[in-house]
């Protein structure tokens, strides 16, 4: 079976008939680069798809009068995000007096997509109770290029409501994750992330395990914690500040296309292993992981947890690991 990823920008539809409806749709060079013979083999075939916005839109509540945001966010210094206490209405509890009323208007606002999912790939969003859900999973698994109908039969769940889910979930998280962009941006210079890729090099310090940021070690307990679902080699998702466990996120030659599938088989029959992702001095072992978990069924959370990692240690030393392996599948060496 024939498969492509890419991003691109729709152009145009046009509704040819009561039954027919053509997109166009303009996909950058580099976007199909290593794919064009596979979508030129799809020409005149049916191809099933799906449309993902990289803009996401959400309201914010402001002051009618100040148009200032009602809901204000702090940020401290390992990046965590929390509600700020307005002065008028701390002042009114320290007095004892009623809050203020004030009218409100809502605004749309945007924000990128991969800043939401950077957000929360780096286990910094928050949990809801109506939603409980590993979105950190999720969301690696949507940028490892599995689809919604794939991972909404996984949780059992009708690929509609499935796809509002995530949508409403990204809408919640993203005034904090705006606040938390705009903090990352003004830490120390760094390089660019590539296109695509989820966390950056200078967000440092934000996966370890609930529990720690009680502790001040990595203040990540809001995060979900589990988020290892990587299965492709083309994204990074570095889950622990950057981490990559040694491998070049710059590298172009770690950005090979192949697919999941093809990926998983090499792995698990050449099972190859690289020095330079290791933990506690030691190559880990990604072949008997990912052959443990396919056999027992179990989710990359369970794997951290008996591996002695958090979730954010293991999810970027994962896509490290494919990125690694895939380019040697490629016939681009490395080590065994």
């Amino acid at each position: 079976m024939s498969y492509i990823n890419f991003k691109g920008t729709v152009k145009k539809i046009n509704l040819k008939s009561a039954d027919e409806t053509e997109i166009t749709i303009s996909i950058p060079a580099e976007e199909l680069d290593g794919q064009y013979n596979t979508l030129q083999s799809m020409l005149e075939l049916k191809v099933i798809g799906g449309l993902d916005s990289q803009i996401v839109t959400y309201k914010v509540m402001k002051n009618a009068k100040t148009g200032q945001p009602l809901t204000k966010y702090t940020v401290d210094n390992g990046g965590v995000v929390s509600v700020a206490q307005p002065e008028g209405e701390q002042l009114s509890m320290d007095l004892g007096l009623p809050p203020e009323k004030v009218e409100v208007k809502a605004e749309p606002e945007h924000i990128d997509l991969e800043v939401i999912q950077a957000f929360i790939l780096n286990g910094l969003a928050p949990h809801f109770e109506d939603m409980d859900y590993d979105f950190q999973e999720i969301e690696q698994r949507l940028l490892d290029g599995e689809t919604y109908l794939k991972i909404a039969a996984d949780v059992d769940m009708g690929v509609g409501v499935f796809v509002v889910m995530v949508d409403e979930y990204r809408k919640r998280v993203a005034p904090m994750a705006a606040k938390w962009d705009e903090w990352r941006q003004g830490q120390a210079p760094a390089e660019p992330a590539a296109a695509g890729s989820a966390p950056g090099p200078d967000d440092k310090h934000h996966a370890d395990s609930e529990g720690e940021k009680q502790e001040g070690a990595d203040p990540t307990a809001d995060g979900e914690g589990d988020g290892l679902e990587g299965e492709a080699s083309g994204e990074s998702a570095s889950g622990e500040g950057g981490e990559s466990g040694g491998a070049d996120q710059e590298d172009p030659a770690a950005e090979v296309e192949v697919s999941k599938e093809a990926l998983d088989e090499f792995i698990l029959k050449e099972r190859p292993l690289f020095p330079e992702i290791e933990f506690n001095g030691e190559p880990i072992p990604f072949p008997d992981l990912l052959e443990k978990r396919k056999r027992e069924d179990k989710v990359w959370r369970d794997i951290a947890i008996e591996s002695g990692m958090t979730s954010g240690q293991l999810s970027s030393k994962w896509s490290a690991y494919r990125k690694l392996a895939a380019k040697k599948m490629q016939g681009g060496g490395g080590a065994a």
